[in-house]
């Protein structure tokens, strides 16, 4: 059983005293409590609102695996308020929980770059998040949801894959189900960034995101630490 605590930041500029914290942020939210309420697991999340450190400090003092949801859509942000926050946020994570698994939503845009017509400040705050919390010392598994869908057919297999330009649609369901799946097997998921997205497949199909994850090749700075630990 993992205890899972969620946590939505708006991304801030430097000297902000407070995490400001927006459920709204993360539309998948709903849907990754109930899975992992069903497979066993707790599932804790900040009210909406402005919380300081230590309100943050007692929630993980309680948790064992993090969920972090800062989205890239309600506000105006820039890579430089994409490195405050993970300065200010992760560096309270690893000092708490130094090996809990790290599971980051960010967005496919962060993969096609600049000159992607649909780029935004935003995306820019999350590839910098993205790069501190490889260089950080906690497990992480980086998911980038393509375009978002609130309708979930029973056809619809989810699909992970390290195409950096990938596209298309991806269900809250689905990416609930990938969050969840990731915290329960940091044993093939830990490492790796993925897209992710949706299939129609009328009948059949691979439904086992475990072996998905498997699959994945691990970031650059993934094996790195792990070649550092063992001394290679």
């Amino acid at each position: 059983m993992a205890r899972i605590l969620e946590l939505s930041p708006l991304f801030s500029e430097a000297g902000s005293s407070e995490f400001h914290i927006v459920n709204g942020v993360w539309n998948a939210r709903e849907q990754a409590e109930r899975q992992a309420l069903a497979r066993g697991h707790t599932y804790t999340r900040l009210a909406d609102g402005g919380h300081d450190r230590a309100a943050v400090a007692e929630a993980l003092a309680a948790a064992d695996a993090v969920i972090l949801a800062p989205g890239s859509v309600p506000q105006p942000a820039s890579e430089s308020a994409g490195r405050a926050l993970g300065q200010r946020l992760l560096a309270q994570v690893s000092e708490a929980l130094p090996a809990a698994h790290i599971v980051l939503v960010s967005h496919f845009l962060v993969g096609h770059g600049i000159t992607h017509r649909n780029a935004k400040p935003g995306t820019w705050a999350l590839r910098a998040f993205e790069a501190h919390l490889r260089g950080g010392p906690n497990p992480w598994t980086i998911l980038r949801p393509t375009w978002l869908s609130t309708r979930h057919d029973v056809s619809y297999q989810t699909r992970l894959t390290q195409d950096p330009h990938a596209d298309g649609l991806v269900s809250t369901e689905s990416i609930g189900a990938a969050a969840v799946t990731a915290i329960e097997h940091p044993e093939v998921a830990a490492g790796r960034t993925a897209s992710i997205f949706n299939l129609s497949i009328p009948a059949g199909g691979d439904t086992d995101l475990a072996a998905q994850y498997a699959a994945l090749d691990p970031d650059f700075e993934y094996t790195a630490l792990e070649y550092a630990k063992a001394g290679v």
